[in-house]
């Protein structure tokens, strides 16, 4: 009993050790920049050895992946659960327009040092297929009966992504204004688009484009 006590103390501390490895780099990204998070840096801000880092994280790349998991747990993105007891497109849609300018808003800051930083485009990359595959099937979740149309897809993605909603932004918009705005666009397209009852979506598409 005593030895597993041990063992359990032992595996508590080591992993207070590599949370606090983790903050401090996490913090060092956001204050300066994942150039600025060398081993010797994130050692002294987490008030370890180096060699302790090293011994976590032994190649830089599995600390800047783990800390894009901590930057991602940080924002929340939002998950299906959001359009639980939500039936119509209309209202899923509007659901994940807000959802999704909340989440803007809240990783803001990050994209900004995500685009004018090489080094972490590279260092995220596999995160990042990760959460745009995540976002494009909540996006799906949203349409319903459009789900398996890429044309709504892409759609909807460029017209509730980041782009849109940030020009919207900085053009003096409200948060709120900017997702409404972005649902009054992209709506009316989606309904007119959706299959008639007893129609087959995909002869419907075809139809379309013919």
């Amino acid at each position: 009993m005593p030895r597993q006590y041990s063992l359990g103390k032992r595996a508590g501390a080591k992993a207070d050790t590599r949370g606090r490895i983790v903050e401090a780099a996490l913090e060092i990204y956001r204050e300066r920049g994942m150039a600025a998070a060398s081993t010797r840096a994130v050692a002294r801000a987490a008030d370890v050895a180096p060699a302790t880092v090293r011994n976590h994280f032994p190649e830089p790349a599995a600390l800047a992946a783990t800390v894009f998991d901590a930057v991602l747990a940080e924002l929340r993105p939002p998950g299906e659960e959001i359009f639980d007891g939500i039936d119509d497109l209309a209202g899923r849609l509007r659901r994940l327009a807000f959802e999704l300018a909340a989440f803007y808003e809240r990783g803001h800051p990050w994209w900004r040092a995500y685009e004018r930083e090489p080094e972490l485009i590279q260092a995220w990359s596999g995160g990042l297929d990760t959460y745009y595959a995540d976002i494009e099937e909540l996006m799906r979740a949203a349409l319903g009966r459009l789900a398996s149309d890429e044309t709504s897809i892409a759609v909807v993605a460029a017209v509730i992504g980041p782009p849109t909603f940030f020009g919207f932004r900085s053009r003096g918009l409200s948060s709120d204004k900017a997702a409404e705005l972005c649902v009054e666009l992209v709506l009316p397209w989606l309904e007119a688009r959706l299959p008639q009852p007893g129609e087959n979506p995909a002869v419907a598409r075809s139809e379309e484009t013919s």
